[in-house]
């Protein structure tokens, strides 16, 4: 009876390891490369974010074009995430920012510089708020530093 309770056991141990495993997608086993989700839009009400390193992949420039037809508000906080081992990880969660309201008019854009120099290479996202007609969303782009 002990030895068959303690198979059991071991039959639901490995059952449960293997649910919290995730496969890996076909193309990836073929071409090794790692494939990132970014669950948070680009895009969103109008407003798109885009960014591209500088200074050698020391800093990014992170912009926010206003394409709507309505003037949006946001700050000088964002958060800055690296992707690891499958999922999203802040690399510096208790990062401060002022409190700051940026207006973008329709149609104009807002550039932000963001510091990447103490950064080790890998794929970053970079995400920001805004609000238009007093609703939040939030956007967010991919970056590569080498």
């Amino acid at each position: 009876m002990k030895n068959m309770k303690l198979i059991f056991m071991a039959c639901l141990l490995v059952l449960l390891a293997a649910c919290g495993s995730k496969p890996v997608p076909e193309e990836d086993k073929k071409s090794g490369a790692t494939k990132v989700e970014n669950d948070i839009p680009a895009e969103e009400a109008g407003v798109k974010a885009e960014v591209k390193l500088e200074d050698e992949g020391e800093e990014a420039n992170f912009t926010l074009k206003n394409s709507s037809d309505k003037e949006i508000g946001t700050g000088v906080a964002y958060a800055l995430e690296k992707w690891e081992d499958g999922d999203w990880v802040k690399v510096d969660p208790g990062m401060m920012f002022t409190e700051q309201m940026i207006m973008i008019k329709a149609g104009e854009s807002y550039d932000q510089k963001i510091a990447l120099k103490d950064q080790k290479a890998g794929t970053y996202r970079i995400t920001k708020e805004f609000f238009k007609d007093e609703k939040k969303h939030i956007v967010s782009a991919l970056i590569e530093k080498k």
